[in-house]
């Protein structure tokens, strides 16, 4: 019980480590219209759930998948969301910076 107390509380720790650096990211780099920023702060969180989500769909879990998974597919949601408005706005700022440089 202790090991997997402790990793729950590691991977918990990971995710909002992770959720706090996308979030410097967008805040600092994204609005600054650098665009590995925006690369860094999506790759990130798509990296974890890539790692994390499929092992729950091979059977392994007997978890009731909306008290599980939902709350992370909802964030995923407003993630995805909140990666596409920033990147219309870098496209914008891109579009506008071309065009004034012409």
């Amino acid at each position: 019980m202790a090991y997997i107390m402790h990793l729950h509380v590691a991977t918990a720790g990971f995710i909002a480590a992770t959720a706090i650096a996308a979030a410097g990211l967008a805040w600092y780099g994204v609005r600054d219209g650098l665009w590995w920023a925006w690369i860094t702060a999506v790759i990130s969180p798509v990296m974890g759930l890539a790692v994390a989500l499929p092992l729950h769909w091979m059977g392994h879990f007997n978890y009731d998948w909306v008290s599980h998974l939902g709350p992370i597919y909802v964030g995923t949601i407003i993630y995805v969301v909140g990666a596409l408005v920033a990147l219309i706005g870098l496209s914008q700022t891109a579009l506008a910076t071309a065009s004034a440089g012409r």
